[in-house]
């Protein structure tokens, strides 16, 4: 799959503790080697959209996700209790 990632998920990441960026790049090595979306590992579809998902960071952290064919669009990064509502609406 092919990746690209959005300026403002840079933004997002940038800061982030040393344990939280590991996690990050191993979600991002996972969609990097999966052949196919039900190959990545927490991921799932939101609703109200066709190319929209998420990816689960822990248990408080959520990737968010725009596949098109076979390139994925790394959007946003943040925590669940904004995420859903102002991040990623």
């Amino acid at each position: 799959m092919e990746l690209k990632f959005k300026g403002q998920f840079n933004r997002d990441i940038a800061g982030q503790s040393r344990a939280l960026s590991e996690e990050i790049s191993n979600a991002v090595f996972n969609v990097k080697k999966a052949s196919s979306p039900a190959q990545i590992f927490n991921f799932k579809k939101l609703r109200k959209y066709r190319t929209h998902y998420r990816i689960k960071i822990s248990d408080d952290y959520r990737i968010g996700v725009i596949i098109k064919g076979k390139t994925v669009w790394f959007v946003r990064f943040g925590h669940r209790n904004i995420f859903y509502k102002k991040l990623f609406p």
